[in-house]
């Protein structure tokens, strides 16, 4: 890709801001590749368990939606 990724901090720092529970916090980013797009898995962990994952997008910082616990 030509573009400059964002890092793994700044992905988990954006993931952070859409997490609505108060106890939760984003764990670690792992960088995946989706269908030719750079994505940025992140889990959503509560009292040191998994309980989703939101996914930012490498390249843009987008939201791209989640699973589990997440909105």
């Amino acid at each position: 890709t030509s573009s400059t990724l964002i890092s793994p901090a700044e992905a988990q720092r954006i993931a952070n801001t859409y997490i609505q529970v108060s106890d939760a916090t984003a764990g670690t980013p792992n960088l995946v590749n989706q269908s030719g797009k750079l994505v940025y898995i992140v889990p959503v962990i509560t009292n040191g368990t998994n309980v989703g994952e939101i996914d930012i997008d490498a390249q843009t910082g987008a939201n791209l939606g989640g699973a589990g616990g997440v909105p």
